[in-house]
């Protein structure tokens, strides 16, 4: 299991060089930095015992780290008011450490960061399968991304290696990338098969993968929906392959 750290255009080199120093503060390696703007130089100042993660951080874009990482993982202020925006429906980093905790080293993560100045958008957070929100019990809740990170990561140093798995117990084979995607791409030929709602279909992709973003089935589990989606597809005429997907 990898656990990785992405920013979205940072700006200011203070939040990017105490980004690198929490890292080293919780063992983290990987930084990845997509279309930044600010200076490397000025950054490495702040970062302190950091200043090889930020030295070695690599560009990308939120597509690259969908190939690379199992679970992108976002980050907003602005939780859902409506049961219609599953974009932000968002988890406590509490709960996210407990999702890490049950993944049994199977699962890569990396955490996207959004700007300093407004976050991630919903497009950029339609593309996580697990948004994280902090609850700071107060109307203002908009956080500097370093603090707001320090608490994720503190959220995740409490479940320890021993704590997070039993090494007497045989690690659940969870269901990989590919049949995952498989999965999906059944739910989105049945809605269409079926004639779900055209406009409600990107909802319903969002859902499913939320869903499945916190549940880490396990690969017996997604096979088994495939084969009934596959059933179900037989039976309303569709076929039983994804011959056209």
């Amino acid at each position: 299991m990898a656990i990785a750290i992405a920013l979205v255009e940072p700006q200011y080199e203070v939040n990017v060089g105490h980004i690198a120093r929490l890292m080293k503060n919780f063992g983290l390696q990987k930084m990845y930095l997509i279309d930044p703007h600010f200076n490397e130089e000025e950054a490495i100042r702040f970062s302190t015992h950091g200043k090889e993660i930020l030295a070695s951080a690599q560009l990308t874009s939120i597509t690259k780290l969908r190939k690379k990482f199992d679970v992108i993982v976002g980050t907003t202020a602005i939780p859902a008011t409506s049961r219609l925006n599953v974009f932000r429906e968002s988890i406590s980093p509490e709960r996210f450490a407990q999702i890490v905790k049950s993944s049994s080293h199977e699962k890569d993560f990396c955490i996207l960061l959004g700007r300093e100045s407004s976050g991630l958008n919903n497009e950029e957070l339609r593309k996580c399968e697990i948004v994280i929100s902090i609850d700071t019990k107060t109307a203002y809740r908009t956080m500097n991304i370093a603090h707001a990170l320090a608490i994720i990561l503190y959220e995740l140093s409490k479940t320890n290696q021993s704590a997070m798995f039993n090494r007497n117990t045989k690690p659940k084979q969870l269901a990989s990338r590919e049949e995952i995607a498989l999965l999906a791409r059944y739910v989105d030929k049945v809605a269409t098969v079926s004639r779900y709602d055209k406009h409600k279909q990107p909802l319903l992709n969002a859902a499913f993968k939320s869903i499945l973003g916190r549940s880490n089935p396990t690969s017996k589990e997604v096979m088994l929906l495939v084969s009934l989606f596959r059933k179900s597809m037989t039976v309303m005429g569709g076929g039983d392959r994804l011959k056209k997907i």
